[in-house]
């Protein structure tokens, strides 16, 4: 099967030979549709990856997809044909993440486009337990949305946590997708929702305006609007937007970081001084991907237009470089 697969130094598209049939007591092989090219498939590209040596040698990049079930194992609730999207981690269900719940957090995972072969590829195995069947009728389009939606399901959920207050003052920092995402799911729970981006941002922010955005600013202009909010999303994946968010939150207010920026940019005197509550956000649960399977099969058309470009695998220079200078939102492979 042909891939982009990274060796340390470069990504190569080429046969790879076999997925992962091997690492999974319940593999089911999945024909890729489209998979969604993310800023941690960028970081590793571009060296910048946190944890170089959780890297696989020579494997697949790639953890956002969707595509068709081609095989299964005996007894599986998976046939050929099904229309699945998938999540990214397997864990290991034994270290102390495991057994307190946050398998986000799992020691041992293995986790696709990481340690595993990832999406970027034919094809895609992956245990059983981490599949879900979505509607046939529902555009790859959308269905290749479900993981970055469901890691904003994820943080919405723990955000709030039950608790709600429509007087919060709230604000998106980032107009990428997981920023737009926030700013969707904001706008539908009541919120009025502020997105800031930069310049170079105004297709992003004119999406966030259509997600139900109240306002949009940009953080480089000459003039920045300079309210704090209650609650403050840092989406923004570089260290000066990470400044940027600290600045805006409130002292008492939240912020909420789904940054993973490895500049340097904030130090421990900053957040001390800010009197912020911070939280963070990583990865999901497996119900955060059924409650995002659910949300596309019932209001899916609510994210038409996210997905704005895509491209062939042999056009993967092209549709990094496009992705790394921020154009359009979201692009994505086509392995149809």
């Amino acid at each position: 099967m042909k891939a982009l697969s990274y060796d340390g130094q470069q990504v190569v598209y080429q046969d790879v030979g076999h997925s992962d049939t091997d690492v999974y007591p319940r593999p089911v092989k999945i024909k890729i549709q489209l998979a969604g090219i993310c800023s941690t498939d960028l970081k590793i590209v571009d060296g910048k990856y946190y944890n170089k040596a959780l890297l696989r040698p020579n494997g697949v990049l790639g953890h956002e997809g969707c595509g068709h079930i081609v095989q299964s194992a005996p007894g599986s609730p998976f046939k050929e044909g099904d229309h699945v999207v998938f999540e990214t981690v397997f864990p290991c269900q034994q270290c102390d993440s495991c057994v307190q719940g946050l398998t986000n957090y799992c020691r041992n995972w293995l986790h696709i486009g990481i340690n595993s072969n990832g999406t970027f590829s034919e094809y895609l195995t992956v245990d059983e337990s981490m599949v879900h069947k979505i509607g046939d009728d529902i555009l790859p389009q959308i269905s290749v949305l479900a993981e970055p939606l469901s890691i904003a399901l994820n943080s919405m959920a723990s955000i709030f946590d039950g608790r709600r207050d429509e007087e919060m003052t709230v604000a998106v920092v980032g107009p990428g997708i997981l920023g737009l995402l926030h700013t969707l799911l904001l706008a539908e729970n009541d919120f009025s929702v502020d997105v800031y981006g930069l310049g170079s941002d105004d297709h992003r922010l004119e999406k966030a305006l259509g997600l139900g955005a109240n306002r949009v600013f940009k953080t480089d202009a000459a003039s920045v609007f300079e309210q704090q909010y209650d609650l403050v999303i840092d989406s923004s994946d570089t260290s000066s937007g990470a400044v940027f968010a600290l600045s805006r939150c409130k002292p008492g207010g939240h912020l909420r970081v789904l940054n993973l920026s490895t500049e340097k940019g904030i130090s421990s005197s900053d957040v001390v001084k800010s009197g912020c509550h911070i939280s963070t956000s990583k990865g999901i649960h497996h119900s955060h991907m059924v409650t995002a399977c659910n949300y596309i099969d019932s209001r899916g058309h609510k994210l038409s237009g996210l997905t704005t470009h895509l491209f062939t695998p042999d056009e993967y220079q092209q549709a990094f470089s496009f992705a790394r200078n921020k154009q359009g939102v979201k692009s994505a492979f086509n392995f149809n």
